[in-house]
């Protein structure tokens, strides 16, 4: 596997990913272990904020977004990249949503694996954000899809629509790196005994990352609205750009601060 230029097989092989070992080893607490990660793929954590995948998949959240206020959604939408017919179910959505940012990197040539977690913590945090207002995944009424796109447009629902997408992005790289090493624990004797006890540790995590997410929700809310203001209505790919490093380091020093926190 591998992120850009960053390959996960060359971790273990370091100091850092040994004490992430060691932590898990030893039945060490969620908080610890992410801390522990993140440090031993700082590399990699850094790199993301320049990885086009990631930059795209952030900017096409702030055009879902930015598409609610407009006259017409959907042609906001399709000038961004993402294609959808008047009666656009939410399988459609997230279709189209995913053909916009292969299209993207495809054109790029810098397709990684960092850009297809990105696009899996999109299509997730639409999913989970546009769901409760369809009552269906098909909806009969074609403006019951816009109705439910045009709530993104809100400075609440930006926050927390974003906070599900980095909640989501950083659960799925924290386990992109801790796969191999949490795979090797698994059996009698080690630290996990049963399936059921794995799927225990990869539930925390994916609450420990939802919990660590909320110092973005606030932050993005404030940050949509202020943008928006400031660039009458739009936001520009270098504001979003900004933003994506932005949210991210927030992101990644509240994982690490919840190790810290936890231990006092």
């Amino acid at each position: 596997l591998c992120m850009g230029h960053v390959r996960l097989g060359l971790l273990p092989r370091s100091k850092a990913w040994k004490e992430v070992v060691g932590l898990i080893a030893a039945g060490a607490d969620v908080p610890q272990v992410a801390n522990a990660t993140i440090s031993a793929a700082e590399t990699a954590f850094s790199f993301v904020m320049n990885d086009l995948g990631y930059t795209e998949a952030v900017w096409l959240m702030t055009q879902l977004a930015i598409a609610a206020k407009k006259p017409d959604i959907l042609a906001h939408l399709n000038s961004a990249g993402i294609s959808l017919p008047r009666d656009a179910t939410l399988p459609d959505v997230t279709t189209a949503i995913s053909e916009a940012l292969d299209r993207a990197t495809d054109a790029s040539g810098k397709r990684s694996d960092l850009g297809e977690l990105a696009a899996r913590a999109l299509t997730g945090a639409v999913i989970e954000t546009l769901s409760p207002k369809l009552h269906s995944l098909f909806p009969s009424d074609p403006d019951t899809m816009r109705a439910a796109l045009s709530t993104l447009g809100k400075q609440k629902e930006f926050g927390e629509f974003s906070r599900g997408f980095f909640a989501r992005l950083a659960n799925e790289s924290l386990q992109y790196f801790l796969s191999k090493s949490l795979n090797t624990h698994l059996g009698e004797g080690m630290r996990f005994a049963t399936m059921n006890q794995k799927a225990q540790f990869d539930s925390a995590l994916q609450t420990h990352t939802r919990e660590a997410s909320l110092i973005v929700e606030k932050f993005s809310a404030e940050w949509f609205s202020k943008h928006r203001f400031e660039e009458s209505g739009d936001i520009s790919r270098k504001s979003s750009n900004g933003f994506a490093g932005y949210a991210l380091k927030k992101m990644k020093d509240e994982l690490k601060a919840g190790a810290r926190s936890d231990a006092r």
